[in-house]
């Protein structure tokens, strides 16, 4: 198959590029980084396709029917062919121009965001015969020492920002069949979507189930109760002992709590039961404890990078002489470590990828 020639929207509908971005495999990201390694100049389509699963996926998190998502898909299709047909015209090399693309790209997300989101990943694909069923099981393991929060980058492209003196375990790469992390304190997570491969965090004598979606979990040694309040997307919490029960006999009936966005649930952990309630101190549904904005007029993005490193405390890397010179103007209040990645990138025509616990920026670099 030659994406060489492929545009932006049909890469996002491409089995095996949302596969990457959705649900990646050790397998799957490094066939990608090479071959946008071998095709610089597709790297700005690359970028912009990414922005676009992640973002429908987080607009949507399991929120429509089948039947209802296929409306909106054939209604924003019609909409975008009379669109194409009356502009005659690509706003492609418009948006290869930096100043244009950190503003754009929220614009071009909305508009053709849900004629992307098609349907689940078909596992049936040629695509999936890219993916080995290996995967390492070997638990790595994360303390907060410090005084602010510590974000940790997971294989799945998901991330957890760890309050201090918590401590997470995790794989270095999650199985085929679940995501699993065991923490003990706060933490809060950004989790990749991906309906066939759940995320659950074990805390305590609790099992935080999610698809894919952003919570908080606070599960202190020394506190009685173990909460865990949602920010977006749906989350099932369960007391351990039910989950596990659930698993050797899936027909029993077990205590559980559907979260819905700005909802959270209490385990009392002396009377091992849940109690769902309103989120109060919505404080608590921020990634970082005190948010930093950020404002950046015509500055060289290698100092954008240094900052996002400084405030989240994670390495990334990336070719210094490649991005020499690419200035960027942006403005951030509340968006999340992804959605800052994420604008960025598209700004420079660049693509980012979580490999080994740090960021690794890919692109051509900027020609002025």
């Amino acid at each position: 198959m030659d994406y060489r020639y492929y545009t932006a929207e049909e890469l996002a509908t491409d089995d095996l590029f949302r596969e990457w971005v959705i649900s990646p495999t050790p397998e799957v990201t490094s066939f990608w980084l090479k071959w946008i390694a071998e095709n610089p100049e597709k790297s700005g389509e690359v970028g912009m396709a990414r922005e676009l699963v992640l973002t429908v996926y987080d607009m949507h998190n399991d929120q429509l029917t089948e039947e209802a998502l296929q409306q909106e898909i054939e209604e924003i299709t019609r909409l975008a062919g009379l669109q194409k047909q009356a502009r005659g015209a690509s706003i492609y090399p418009l948006l290869r121009q930096p100043a244009w693309r950190v503003a754009a790209i929220f614009l071009l997300v909305s508009a053709l965001g849900l004629w992307l989101y098609k349907r689940e990943r078909n596992t049936g694909s040629p695509a999936a015969a890219h993916v080995s069923a290996a995967r390492e099981t070997s638990m790595l393991e994360r303390k907060n020492d410090g005084f602010r929060e510590l974000t940790v980058l997971l294989s799945d492209n998901s991330i957890a920002t760890l309050s201090p003196g918590s401590m997470i375990r995790y794989p270095k790469s999650f199985d085929a069949s679940e995501r699993k992390v065991i923490l003990s304190g706060e933490a809060f997570f950004d989790v990749a979507k991906n309906p066939e491969r759940p995320f659950l965090v074990y805390a305590n004598e609790t099992v935080t189930k999610v698809l894919g979606t952003s919570f908080r979990v606070k599960a202190l040694d020394q506190e009685n109760t173990v909460m865990v309040l949602v920010k977006t997307g749906r989350v099932s919490v369960y007391p351990k002992t039910a989950y596990e029960t659930l698993q050797s006999k899936p027909e029993v009936n077990v205590s559980v709590i559907v979260l819905d966005p700005n909802q959270q649930a209490v385990f009392n952990r002396k009377e091992n039961k849940l109690e769902k309630g309103v989120v109060i101190n919505r404080q608590l549904l921020s990634e970082l404890s005190v948010q930093k904005e950020l404002i950046f007029d015509d500055k060289p993005v290698s100092d954008v990078f240094k900052a996002l490193q400084d405030i989240y405390g994670i390495e990334i890397s990336c070719n210094q002489e490649m991005l020499a010179n690419c200035i960027i103007s942006a403005q951030f209040s509340d968006e999340n470590l992804k959605q800052r990645l994420n604008a960025i990138c598209q700004a420079i025509g660049a693509d980012y990828d979580m490999v080994d616990g740090k960021i690794v920026i890919s692109g051509k670099g900027c020609n002025q």
